[in-house]
């Protein structure tokens, strides 16, 4: 039997770095990936208690619909490819330098070279 890429060493460090990015946005997901990180929950902790809220339930419940909903040939399709994806979706989350937090756009209001030191020399 092979082991899950989500439990080798590239895949554990794949989950660490998706909850690093998730814990950067805001609502219910990214809470639970800070309370991950912060050693409060387990990733599997998802799925034994209530930390999403309804409205997150209902658009996963959709998803769960629209997956039931395509012809049977899409989902073997989507099937056959999905070991290759989630290998690639591991090795690019794995080789993820998140090391400095994104710059918020926003946030930059400064003009660093507009020499404001320079009138008091």
């Amino acid at each position: 039997m092979e082991v899950s890429p989500w439990r080798t060493e590239q895949g554990r460090l794949a989950r660490h770095n998706q909850m690093v990015l998730l814990a950067r946005g805001e609502g219910d997901l990214a809470d639970f990936a800070r309370d991950v990180l912060a050693g409060r929950a387990k990733p599997t902790d998802l799925l034994y208690r209530s930390y999403l809220s309804e409205e997150t339930l209902d658009a996963a419940r959709a998803g769960i619909d629209e997956w039931h909903a395509l012809p049977e040939e899409e989902r073997q399709a989507a099937l056959d490819g999905a070991q290759a994806r989630t290998r690639e979706e591991i090795a690019a989350l794995a080789a993820a330098d998140l090391s400095e937090p994104e710059a918020d756009p926003e946030d930059d209001e400064h003009d660093y070279d507009g020499g404001f030191m320079k009138s008091g020399w």
